[in-house]
């Protein structure tokens, strides 16, 4: 994972130790309970078994499995995705500049944006604006409500349209602003 190769300068806050050893992204209750079982749920097929085959194994026991036998699972899944939020909550903004993996640095910013350190993205058009504030019907399928919006853009007035456009002018230049302030203290 490209954070583990982040310097001590990057992260004053952390030791060269702490850095080697960062948080890994956490892992949801079914990865936990296959890294569980794999072995057991392995011994019982002959030994040639693909691999593929195990995991479907393991899947459908999954599924089967009562919610409250799942519950240690999610609960060390829990405790990973807490460890991994605290991280994020007080590493250094400098980790999106030494970030080499373009998904990488992608999903960095999205979780400092989820807790709150970077501000939101604006809309990249008007009429990505104007579609992230109609509320769809619940009735009909996604690219049926797409269609809805997309009807109902065309039938407003250019006034109107142009509205939007400058209202995400602004909301990008506010956006900026923040993230220079964030960027360069």
């Amino acid at each position: 994972m490209i954070l583990s190769r982040v310097s001590a300068a990057v992260c004053p806050q952390f030791s060269a130790a702490q850095l080697s050893s960062l948080p890994k992204r956490p892992s949801n209750p079914y990865i936990h309970y296959v890294s569980a079982n794999f072995p057991l749920v392995k011994s019982k097929h002959p030994p040639n078994t693909p691999g593929k085959d195990i995991m479907k194994s393991l899947g459908q026991a999954w599924s089967t499995l009562p919610a409250g036998s799942k519950t240690i699972y999610q609960q060390k899944a829990l405790v990973e995705t807490k460890k991994y939020d605290k991280f994020f909550k007080t590493a250094s903004l400098q980790l999106l500049f030494e970030a080499e993996d373009k998904k990488e640095k992608k999903y960095m910013m999205k979780k400092f944006e989820e807790l709150g350190r970077l501000p939101k993205r604006p809309p990249i058009s008007g009429y990505a604006l104007f579609i992230s504030r109609q509320k769809g019907n619940t009735k009909l399928t996604a690219p049926e409500n797409m269609k809805l919006f997309a009807q109902k853009y065309q039938k407003l007035s250019q006034l109107e349209k142009t509205r939007l456009v400058d209202e995400v002018g602004v909301m990008k230049g506010a956006y900026e602003n923040r993230m220079q302030q964030l960027l360069n203290p």
